[in-house]
């Protein structure tokens, strides 16, 4: 059976703790050994996802509507907009009401058009504005340059919506011509970490020494524990390990595999459910490059869920790492089931932490650990100033001793409207904005050395130190204008100004 400890460590601590290995004591394994524990409350910040939120356009109605029903521009929660585009979706952070943080860690998986159910936003793809004489410019870019993001004080419209904090997401009824509206279907999912964003530091409480706290609690109704030094009657949301509105992130497949041109299959071994995102990096290099490899215009790969596999169709052989974690929004089951379960399933030792009261066998909702599902930890986080420069390196060195690493980051950047995204007919603007990572090569070279565009940044990710660069300062297009062939021109870059990252991690 699993190796698992509910009690008092050998530093005095109450926790809870599972080991990888029976080998290992969980009493006596040192905490900083953190890739011989599965589970280990005694973690001081956690990665905790906050929803998995369905965005599309199915609803009827033009114009603006408010949601929940009955409310209107003072009071929604969440609103959409017709705009030229297609719908602007409008999510205040009431939307999400265990949100701790003004601007969080978030991600937008956009499917492809048609109704398909293929993602495709780390793909690359060749801009055309209508600018380009002959072809004679543009800009290869990831389709994350194609999502809006987080945004403080965001104005809609004429004060139709007013953001002080919130994230927007448009979608284009117009789906089923992907070749013109890639990377902006009709559906896609907002995935929204627990985690800051922006600057600010994650508000965890700090790991006290233990002082005689009770910080256990299992009963017949309650299920949960604090931090070492932590009363669990009393400790706050940032106190907590867990409870019922603090679970750890469940991570149900994890894996770094190589995948032939064209379609191919990974199987996961259980049935995926809808509330699932997975966060991959696509690479064909030494190093895991993040969110594309910045050498080659045409490369990445497609990917769907598919019973219990994981389709994918890549540009070219590559290499794809993974991980896919679940969010069940479902309702808990209704049962007697005990709090501590533990089997034997495909010849594998299970341990399960359960919801006091759940059916057996429990839902997704009920589980708050299995032993086969690891908890995500943080290897390095914090934030870093972008300056101006051509191929600027930031290093970020890291412990990565034993452990799966994967990096997430978002970019800052300042004030803004809808012209700074290209696109000067989206009635919007804003004071600060966060956005999610793209690789923007420039068609044509600027200036002889300028490949990349200004908001251009990708990171080279190894076992010990994540490597961000960063092109602030170059220009944002080069092209030959339609109406003066022969006169080359250039555009602002709306460029970060700074970088949020977080280098997440399960024992390998």
């Amino acid at each position: 059976m699993v190796r698992t400890m509910i009690g008092v460590d050998s530093t005095g601590a109450g926790c809870i703790k599972i080991m990888k290995s029976d080998a290992d004591d969980p009493r006596t394994t040192p905490d900083s050994q953190r890739w011989k524990f599965f589970y280990n409350s005694k973690v001081g910040i956690q990665a905790n996802l906050c929803d998995v939120w369905v965005v599309n356009t199915f609803q009827a109605g033009n114009g603006v509507t408010y949601y929940p029903p009955g409310s209107n521009s003072a009071t929604f929660t969440y609103m959409s907009l017709t705009v030229a585009q297609g719908t602007l979706w409008g999510f205040r952070n009431t939307v999400f009401p265990t949100l701790r943080y003004n601007v969080p860690l978030f991600d937008v998986k956009a499917k492809k058009g048609g109704g398909s159910n293929v993602y495709n936003q780390q793909m690359v793809a060749w801009t055309d504005s209508g600018e380009y004489y002959n072809g004679q410019g543009g800009y290869y870019a990831v389709g994350n340059y194609a999502q809006f993001g987080w945004a403080q004080n965001l104005v809609l419209n004429n004060s139709l919506g007013n953001f002080a904090y919130g994230a927007a997401v448009i979608v284009t009824p117009n789906d089923t011509i992907d070749a013109f509206n890639k990377f902006r279907s009709r559906d896609k999912r907002l995935v929204v970490w627990n985690l800051p964003g922006d600057n600010t530091e994650p508000d965890d409480a700090p790991v006290l020494a233990p002082n005689g706290s009770k910080t256990i609690k299992i009963t017949s109704t309650e299920m949960k524990i604090a931090k070492p030094g932590y009363n669990v009657d009393t400790a706050t949301i940032q106190q907590m390990a867990f409870d019922p509105s603090r679970l750890p992130v469940k991570v149900i497949a994890a894996a770094d595999i190589s995948l032939p041109a064209g379609i191919s299959y990974y199987n996961t071994g259980i049935s995926l459910p809808d509330t699932i995102a997975l966060d991959v990096h696509f690479y064909d290099s030494a190093t895991i490059m993040y969110p594309s490899n910045p050498q080659v215009l045409d490369f990445g790969a497609e990917y769907w869920f598919d019973g219990t596999n994981i389709g994918f169709n890549a540009s070219k052989a590559m290499r794809a790492r993974f991980m896919l974690y679940l969010e069940d929004t479902s309702a808990p089951t209704g049962g007697s089931n005990k709090v501590l379960r533990k089997f034997t399933e495909g010849g594998v030792d299970v341990v399960q932490f359960l919801r006091p009261g759940s059916a057996n066998p429990p839902s997704w909702k009920d589980i708050v650990i299995d032993s086969r599902r690891p908890q995500v930890q943080i290897l390095a986080q914090g934030y870093f100033a972008v300056g101006a420069g051509n191929d600027l390196i930031t290093d970020i060195p890291f412990d990565g001793t034993g452990m799966f690493p994967m990096v997430k980051y978002l970019t800052q950047h300042g004030a803004g409207n809808g012209a700074s995204l290209g696109q000067n007919n989206l009635p919007m603007s804003w004071s600060a904005l966060w956005r999610l990572p793209f690789v923007k090569r420039l068609r044509y070279v600027y200036n002889f050395n300028q490949l990349h565009a200004g908001e251009s940044t990708y990171c080279e990710l190894t076992a010990n130190k994540a490597r961000f660069h960063t092109f602030a300062g170059n220009v944002g297009d080069y092209y030959n204008r339609s109406d003066s062939p022969g006169n080359w021109h250039t555009s602002g870059a709306y460029a970060p100004i700074g970088i949020r990252y977080y280098i997440f991690g399960i024992p390998a």
